[in-house]
């Protein structure tokens, strides 16, 4: 897009087309630093980053447009928009990938080899080629020379395009990149003219042999975390590459430059290094110092081995390869964003020396993520999973930058202030006791990465993941959940109530109890319960008997048998109708597993059996040959343990005191002794800690 921001603006009010215009921050200092020109200003020696009154004393009649503000820092909402609507209309011609908001890469190969069947195609291509400049034709232009009016600039446009046209060969079906290149050309002429006719906005574009580039007309700032970054990227990391960016940016605006293979030589040999994406920092100083070279066509004097020694294998690859035109990365489908992120910067006084302001501004910017990943999640249908926190922090001399990360639950600006305050305070060097943050912080930084598609997001309950799966027809238990915008709807369970929970599960555990306290008294013999084909009803047993010295005796005869129910009661599984003493609260279904315990301490009753699952077998009770209690088979032994300890304890009170130790140094124990500590004057069984205390 060419100046992208100032043409949004100029869409937004027509009186500043055609005009010498600007687009400035939002605050509004010696007129706010400038962030785009228009063509018209540039003209007048007009360049961003200006101030706005430096700015209007070159160009008096110059129009400054201001970029909104929102939570104390610039608001980019209606730059966004504006970037969707354009990447709407292109992702229509071809797969793109989006590199910024106003950078899309294309890959024309498969469109472009079937246009080349198209009959006649050749013959057409000067006129359909209305905007495109060819690089390098025609061949005995210098580059060097000074800049020709518009006029003289369509007459070499035309004639270089003729001559290279001329140069392609006749037959398509050698497959030749000259040719993809044609028609690549001419794909790219439909799609600017498309974005032209639906949104209104003009852009520029390069085509190359590696990628098709769609670059803005200015180089974009965005008050971002990365606008506060030094140094240079990784070369070997995918990046946008050299070649179309390159070419799309020799003829602006609202043109399209096409470079062939033959021109990459001849614009190598002129192009400085520093013009180079990620060779104008650290790294293209370094190359031009340690090479002594100013252009890129000087580095194909020296061989990969050089390269390697003085570069490393990586960059040393990268750097041979870039300085004789290859760039084999592919472009990668990509239509939304990899992240979503806001940033503030804080120079000079307004640097954050207390807690409180890093905390304040945390909580902005979690606030604005927050609104962007909502509305992320309704238009595109998908959840970010990683919270990224970063900061800058102003040092002696210089500024460091730091950065973590963390999991994202759910965009709650309050949960994601809190969490990125977790995440940085540890760079707070100030005594906890002080409210200060030192060193100064200059920049903050929240963005929220790692999207993951979701075609159903709704809120669950606990007990959904807690209950086994039941089949349900679509019309009695079924919810329609809206997915993606415009998508297809998915089914939902719906949950039942909680008293429908069968008996048994996990969730009959969290269920609460009832609250009515009306309840008729039981039966001593039998209950009555709910009719519920698909739950068991498990009668409590009898309390184990008391500790005491001497086990019970062993009843000869057991017990009778319990009388035939009548047809309304439902017998009770796991145990003898006789021993049914609890109350009736105990059995029904609704009656949670903490209710049960609590009912079971009450004075006179019986504690309850664990629950059972539906669908089991009836429980088969052990009946101990000592005493004739009935347990559960997996409290047979710690019955038996029950026993041996009464046994034991039974032993010890048997046995005779033991004899006092033969008192041989008695008389220096003594003198030892502490005055306060009384002698001891006996030992006590184990018996004795067990007997009730005197009334």
């Amino acid at each position: 897009m060419d100046c992208f921001y100032v043409q949004v603006e100029q869409k937004a009010n027509p009186e500043l087309k055609g005009k010498p215009c600007a687009v400035v921050q939002y605050k509004t200092w010696q007129g706010g630093g400038i962030v785009a020109v228009s063509y018209e200003a540039r003209a007048q020696g007009v360049k961003r980053g200006m101030r706005g009154v430096e700015a209007m004393r070159r160009c008096p009649g110059l129009q400054l447009a201001r970029i909104p503000e929102a939570r104390g820092k610039a608001n980019l909402s209606r730059y966004r928009q504006a970037s969707g609507q354009v990447l709407a209309v292109l992702s229509r011609f071809a797969v793109i990938e989006r590199a910024s908001i106003d950078e899309v890469y294309a890959d024309l190969t498969a469109e472009a080899g079937r246009r080349l069947k198209q009959p006649g195609l050749l013959q057409q291509a000067v006129t359909l080629l209305g905007s495109t400049y060819v690089e390098g034709f025609p061949r005995d232009r210098d580059s060097r020379a000074p800049p020709l009016s518009a006029l003289h600039r369509e007459e070499e446009r035309r004639e270089g395009l003729q001559a290279w046209l001329d140069s392609l060969p006749a037959d398509k079906d050698q497959g030749s990149p000259e040719l993809l290149l044609m028609a690549g050309a001419l794909i790219v002429e439909e799609m600017r003219a498309a974005v032209e006719a639906e949104t209104g906005y003009r852009c520029s574009a390069g085509i190359s042999h590696n990628k098709v580039h769609n670059l803005p007309g200015f180089a974009h700032l965005r008050e971002d975390w990365q606008a506060g970054r030094r140094g240079d990227p990784d070369p070997t990391l995918p990046c946008p590459q050299v070649l179309a960016k390159l070419s799309c940016g020799l003829n602006k605006p609202n043109r399209q430059t096409l470079l062939p293979m033959e021109s990459v030589d001849r614009l190598f040999d002129t192009l400085p290094i520093s013009t180079i994406r990620n060779l104008g920092g650290k790294l293209g100083e370094s190359v031009s110092q340690l090479l002594q070279v100013q252009n890129m066509g000087q580095l194909r004097a020296f061989s990969q081995a050089q390269l390697h020694t003085s570069f490393g294998v990586k960059t040393g690859s990268w750097l041979f390869d870039l300085c004789r035109g290859l760039d084999i990365e592919p472009v990668r489908p990509r239509y939304f964003p990899k992240s979503i992120g806001c940033s503030k910067n804080f120079m000079g006084k307004e640097a954050l020396t207390m807690c409180e302001q890093v905390k304040h501004w945390l909580l902005q910017l979690s606030t604005e993520l927050e609104e962007r990943l909502l509305q992320d999640q309704q238009q595109n249908g998908r959840t970010a999973r990683q919270l990224a926190v970063g900061l800058r922090l102003q040092e002696e001399h210089q500024s460091r930058s730091f950065s973590r990360c963390c999991p994202l639950a759910r965009p709650d600006a309050p949960r994601l202030a809190q969490r990125a305050w977790t995440l940085i305070q540890a760079f707070n060097t100030a005594q906890p006791p002080q409210a200060a943050w030192s060193p100064p912080v200059i920049g903050l930084f929240l963005s929220a990465r790692d999207f993951l598609e979701t075609s159903v997001v709704s809120a669950r309950s606990i007990t959904d993941f807690l209950t086994g799966s039941s089949s349900q027809s679509p019309g009695a238990g079924a919810a329609l959940n809206p997915g993606r915008v415009g998508g297809a709807q998915s089914p939902v369970r719906e949950l039942g109530p909680v008293g429908a929970h069968r008996a048994g599960t996990i969730t009959s555990f969290f269920v609460h109890a009832p609250t009515d306290k009306t309840c008729p008294s039981p039966d001593p013999v039998t209950h009555t319960f709910p009719a519920q084909p698909s739950s068991l009803s498990i009668a409590p047993l009898t309390s184990p008997p008391p500790l005491s010295p001497t086990p019970p005796p062993v009843p000869e005869t057991p017990p009778s048998p319990a009388p035939h129910p009548s047809p309304s009661h439902t017998p009770p599984l796991g145990r003898r109708d006789s021993e049914r003493t609890g109350p009736a609260e105990m059995d029904l279904p609704g009656v949670s597993f903490f209710k049960r315990k609590a009912l079971a301490r009450s004075p006179g009753q019986p504690p309850p059996d664990p629950p059972l699952s539906p669908g089991l077998p009836t429980v088969v009770l052990v009946r101990c040959e000592r005493c004739g209690e009935s347990t559960l088979p997996w409290q047979v032994a710690e019955h038996k343990d029950f026993h041996f300890a009464l046994d034991l304890q039974r032993s010890l009170s048997t046995l005779p005191p033991p004899s006092p130790p033969a008192r041989t140094k008695q008389k220096a124990v003594d003198q030892l002794r502490a005055p306060g500590k009384r002698a001891r004057t006996g030992s006590k069984t184990l018996d004795w800690y067990f007997q009730k205390a005197p009334p």
